[in-house]
C-alpha cells in the first residue's frame, strides 16, 4: 500500500484547519501516511513525524497543502526519487496544485481510489562557468534566470543555442523556462503560454531595450548558453524564484533540460486548459 508524506506551508492562513482535515480523512479510510515534522507541530494530533529531506525514505507520494511556491520547492527537493506529489491549493494562481480547498475531500477520495494519472514535467539543469570551469550547479522545476540587481544598470547578455548564436540582450535580465514554468515568471515578462505536457525551452528577455526582442521557444534537447557582459557585480542567478547565487561579469550560465523529472499527480478530470481558462476569468494574470 502507498505511504504518504503530508507537507504543508505553515504561513498560509487556515493551514491548520485544511491540515486537520486532510489527515481526519486518511484516518476515516485507514490510509498509512506521515507528516513532515514542521507540519506536525500545526495541528494536535498524534501522527509519525520527520524531518522534511528524510521523508523520501518513508514515502511514495507527497500531498503538499501551499501555493505553487511551496510546490516547487518540493519538487527540486524530491527531484531524484520516485515520490509523486499532489497539491493542494492555497495560494494564488495554483497551476501546479490539483485540489482546491472546497473541493478537498472529492480530490482525496480520487486519490485513495486511484482515479488518477501520473503526469510527467521535464526540468531545468543550470551550470555557472567562471574562468573555464564549473562552479555552480542547479535544477529547476520553473525556470532559471540571470537578472541584474534593483539599482544596477541593465546588463548585456550574449545567447548562444548549441554553437549558434542568437542575439546579445541589452536587458534588465533573461528567463529561461520549462513548459511548466511558461505560465510563470516567463508570462509577465511577455513569454507564450506552453502546454506543460510538451518538452521545450521558452528564452524570454526582461525589458529588454530593445525594440525588436520577442520569446523564442526551443526544443528539448537544445542548449542555451548565456554570455554576461557587465561592467558591474549586481548580477543574480535565481531559480524558480526562490534560490539565488551571485554571478560576476564575464560568467557564463548554461541551462539544458535535465535528467530528472517531476513526477505530478493528476486526478481523473483534470484539464490544463480549464485551469488555464478558470484563472483568466478570475483575473489572477
Amino acid at each position: 500500500m502507498d505511504k504518504i508524506a503530508i507537507i504543508a506551508n505553515n504561513k498560509k492562513e487556515e493551514i491548520s484547519q485544511v491540515l486537520l482535515r486532510v489527515c481526519n480523512l486518511l484516518d476515516e479510510h485507514k490510509q498509512d501516511y506521515i507528516l513532515e515534522k514542521a507540519s506536525a507541530k500545526l495541528i494536535d494530533k498524534q501522527v509519525e513525524n520527520v524531518n522534511y529531506k528524510q521523508i523520501i525514505n518513508y514515502a511514495t507520494k507527497i500531498i503538499v497543502l501551499g501555493g505553487d511556491g511551496t510546490f516547487l520547492n518540493v519538487a527540486r527537493t524530491f527531484a531524484n526519487s520516485d515520490v509523486s506529489i499532489l497539491g493542494i491549493n492555497l495560494g494564488r494562481l495554483g497551476f501546479l496544485t490539483d485540489i482546491e480547498v472546497n473541493k478537498l475531500e472529492t480530490g482525496l477520495e480520487k486519490l485513495l481510489a486511484k482515479d488518477y494519472n501520473i503526469e510527467e514535467r521535464m526540468m531545468l539543469k543550470g551550470e555557472v562557468i567562471r574562468d573555464g570551469e564549473v562552479i555552480h550547479k542547479t535544477v529547476a522545476a520553473n525556470d532559471i534566470v540571470v537578472t541584474k540587481g534593483p539599482f544596477a544598470r541593465i546588463i548585456n547578455l550574449k545567447t548562444m543555442i548549441g554553437d549558434q548564436y542568437l542575439a546579445t540582450y541589452p536587458a534588465d535580465g533573461l528567463i529561461v523556462a520549462c513548459p511548466t514554468g511558461s505560465t510563470a515568471y516567463s508570462l509577465s515578462a511577455g513569454g507564450p503560454i506552453v502546454n506543460p505536457r510538451l518538452e521545450s525551452l521558452i528564452i524570454t528577455p526582461i525589458c529588454p531595450h530593445t525594440l525588436h526582442s520577442r520569446s523564442i521557444v526551443i526544443g528539448k534537447d537544445e542548449k542555451v548558453k548565456i554570455e554576461i557582459e557587465a561592467d558591474h557585480k549586481d548580477i543574480m542567478l535565481t531559480v524558480d524564484g526562490q534560490n539565488t547565487f551571485e554571478l560576476a561579469p564575464q560568467d557564463t550560465v548554461r541551462v539544458s533540460k535535465s535528467e530528472l523529472i517531476t513526477k505530478l499527480i493528476k486526478l481523473k478530470g483534470y484539464s490544463f486548459y480549464q485551469v488555464l481558462r478558470n484563472r483568466m476569468n478570475e483575473n489572477k494574470f
